[in-house]
């Protein structure tokens, strides 16, 4: 395949999503550059973003204040992956209707709305669910017999995972 482009979402996959946190606490300042980090999701993209097979962007959603996508941003600097192409789209919004769509278009994503949002933006577009240990309770993704990567697989198990998807 000779375009393959990977979206990364950021809450819940590349930082840890806190399970009780309500809307207003994510919602107050300093809450997204406080997240922790999902090492193993950090290592793996970099491992992608050295593969000239993939074309890696982080893919995330924001609240419309003045404050939320620049937390974000220090976040990523913070994390090693502020030079890698970043699309805030708005909370709610559909995913897809922010990239391009040229070439295979992969998401990886920790809830199941925005991948099933995701696949019907075009027959190129295919959702990795990233069971965090939190998401998945309904069995929503895995009943449509969607691709799930685990929390606990090491950087270089989801890296093998996605060449073996490209090579296909």
């Amino acid at each position: 395949m000779k375009n393959t482009n990977i979206y990364v979402d950021m809450d819940g996959v590349q930082a840890v999503y806190g399970v009780n946190d309500s809307v207003e606490t994510m919602s107050e300042i300093g809450y997204f550059r406080n997240r922790p980090v999902q090492k193993n999701v950090i290592e793996f993209i970099k491992m992608m973003l050295r593969d000239q097979r993939f074309h890696v962007s982080i893919l995330s959603a924001v609240f419309q204040d003045e404050y939320s996508a620049t937390e974000k941003k220090q976040w990523l600097v913070e994390n090693g992956l502020g030079g890698v192409k970043t699309i805030f789209t708005p909370c709610g919004a559909r995913k897809g209707d922010y990239v391009d769509g040229d070439g295979m278009n992969i998401l990886i994503d920790d809830y199941s709305r925005n991948l099933i949002d995701w696949e019907t933006c075009g027959e190129n577009f295919k959702g990795i669910k990233f069971d965090n240990g939190i998401n998945g309770t309904k069995g929503t993704w895995k009943k449509r017999g969607g691709i799930v990567l685990s929390k606990e697989l090491s950087a270089g198990e989801m890296y093998g995972f996605m060449r073996g998807m490209v090579e296909k």
